[in-house]
């Protein structure tokens, strides 16, 4: 018998490890975790990034009625998808958006997206300019991936996916940045400096993230090294 013959039995052996850790998905999401520092780290820049792209950073007008309420309402569908993280990791919710919750299991989340959606595009659609649907598109995704974060803390999985979107909005922010050189406004700079600062955060999460995916995948590569030595020293005695 080769070496390769005997290692494939137990490749399935590791595979079949992983088993009982998506069977009940319950049990799973009801075991809260203490954040890593890439969570914490992304959470910040989320918040900083939900506070920053309040301002008006990157369209000129200042603040009508329409980009006020269109912020409100990105703002309020982040607080139903808070509400359906909670929810869905049988945590305490307000009795009506319990009740929503009861209907369906995504029902809070569906909401939620289409409150964000609706706060997204009703600038642009009401003849503001177009960089404000950029504003609010910022602030759904920092609210998203705050919401993210909570559920990986109650028991879900991380999931950095919207997190990296934030860097990409930090280049519109520098850029926004460079023209308030010679004519700076206030609010706009307040807010694209806020944004920057949360891409800085968020881009130094992600390489932290991988770092820490890389370290962890050694060890585990190290503990199967070891236990098929272990499995082969085994079979010799």
């Amino acid at each position: 018998m080769t070496q390769h013959d005997d290692l494939e039995p137990l490749e399935e052996m590791e595979e079949l490890q992983e088993l009982p850790d998506s069977q009940p998905r319950t049990a799973a999401k009801s075991a809260p975790r203490e954040l890593e520092k890439a969570p914490l780290m992304l959470r910040k820049a989320a918040l900083v990034l939900i506070v920053a792209g309040l301002f008006p950073w990157l369209a000129p007008g200042g603040w009508p009625l329409e980009r006020v309420l269109a912020k409100v309402l990105v703002l309020l569908g982040g607080y139903l998808l808070h509400a359906h993280v909670l929810h869905d990791h049988d945590q305490p919710v307000p009795g009506f958006l319990a009740q929503l919750g009861g209907l369906h299991e995504k029902a809070l989340m569906i909401a939620a997206y289409v409150l964000m959606l609706v706060g997204i595009v009703l600038p642009t659609a009401v003849g503001l300019p177009a960089e404000t649907l950029v504003e609010n598109a910022g602030v759904a995704i920092g609210l998203i991936t705050f919401c993210q974060v909570v559920a990986y803390e109650k028991g879900g999985k991380f999931n950095p996916m919207f997190g990296l979107i934030i860097p990409l909005i930090g280049v519109g922010a520098l850029g926004r940045l460079a023209t308030m050189i010679a004519n700076p406004e206030p609010f706009a700079l307040i807010g694209s400096a806020g944004v920057t600062v949360a891409a800085v955060i968020a881009g130094y999460t992600m390489v932290l993230a991988m770092k820490e995916a890389k370290a962890h995948g050694q060890a585990k590569k190290k503990a199967m090294m070891e236990a098929r030595k272990q499995a082969r020293r085994q079979k010799r005695s």
